[in-house]
């Protein structure tokens, strides 16, 4: 059945100068001038054929007719607001939170937040440390959020931020000591794991020639960041993911023992709100993207 339905825009052009009792208190409100108040009206009211509102020199006075509707219209509108989402006002917030796994965070990002502060002097950034993986979806506060698992929510857009590789590090001083360019040096070799990525050497042993290798032995760490630190102090040999290593890669503190690393299968995604229109979240992401480029394009 087709409904005889009123403009909407005169429907509330009514219902709020009926309220206020005033054109000039409604045009207020709604952002319009009294003019076009007094037009939708007018309109509503040949709609109806009636008259809403008696005119006076000094105001204008509400008519049985429009006493009886006000009511009315304004439950009406109350329920059709209730049912639509809240208008989303422009945000010019100068901070950004960022949730990310705790390894990248504390090996890659915290080291570099320095830098994009001193670029970006009127952002605060939050970072929020996940000791464990979640989905994107869950995260309701972050304005970003780094995570292994893409969105598949509507409402979110995730977007690569690197694809996972390992390699096995050392000092310099430590592989010329063992002799780990040859294979046999690599018999006596101390082994370093990370707890968390307990697969990470035997992963990389299935793929070597190196026999009689137990590729579970050696001492572990708590996180990425120690792992790295006791491989920088020459005790052994770390399986580094590489873009968590980059910075001791780069500077040299650390080197790699083989000519190319190879995928764990594991992806990092970047992940937003679709429409956002934080300043700081925009800034945010372009140089996370940017620095991430530039740390991989390195390590091809």
């Amino acid at each position: 059945m087709q409904r005889k339905l009123p403009p909407f825009s005169a429907l509330k052009a009514f219902e709020a100068a009926a309220r206020n009792g005033s054109f000039a208190r409604a045009a207020a409100e709604l952002n319009v001038t009294a003019t076009a108040v007094s037009q939708h009206v007018k309109g509503l009211e040949s709609w109806l054929g009636e008259v809403l509102f008696v005119r006076h020199a000094n105001g204008v006075e509400l008519s049985e007719r429009a006493r009886t509707l006000l009511p009315e219209a304004s439950r009406l509108l109350d329920e059709m607001a209730s049912l639509l989402p809240p208008a989303q006002e422009e945000d010019h917030s100068v901070s950004v939170t960022i949730s990310a796994p705790r390894a990248f965070a504390d090996g890659w990002l915290g080291p570099r937040l320095a830098d994009f502060q001193n670029e970006n002097p009127g952002i605060t950034v939050f970072v929020q440390a996940q000791d464990k993986q979640s989905h994107p979806e869950r995260n309701g506060t972050a304005d970003l959020m780094v995570s292994r698992m893409p969105a598949t929510d509507d409402n979110l857009l995730s977007e690569l931020l690197f694809a996972d590789r390992v390699t096995p590090v050392c000092t310099e001083q430590y592989r010329d000591l063992m002799g780990l360019v040859q294979q046999e040096g690599w018999k006596s070799v101390t082994l370093l794991h990370d707890a968390l990525w307990e697969k990470d050497w035997p992963r990389w042993g299935e793929q070597q020639s190196k026999a009689d290798m137990d590729w579970h032995a050696g001492p572990r760490y708590p996180n990425h960041w120690l792992l790295l630190e006791a491989a920088r102090q020459g005790r052994g040999v770390a399986m580094a993911h590489v873009n968590l290593a980059s910075d001791s890669l780069m500077e040299q503190s650390l080197v790699p023992l083989a000519p190319q690393p190879i995928e764990t299968g594991d992806r990092y995604y970047l992940t937003r709100r679709r429409g956002h229109r934080s300043p700081a979240a925009i800034q945010l992401r372009a140089w996370l993207l940017d620095c991430m480029r530039k740390s991989t394009s390195m390590f091809a």
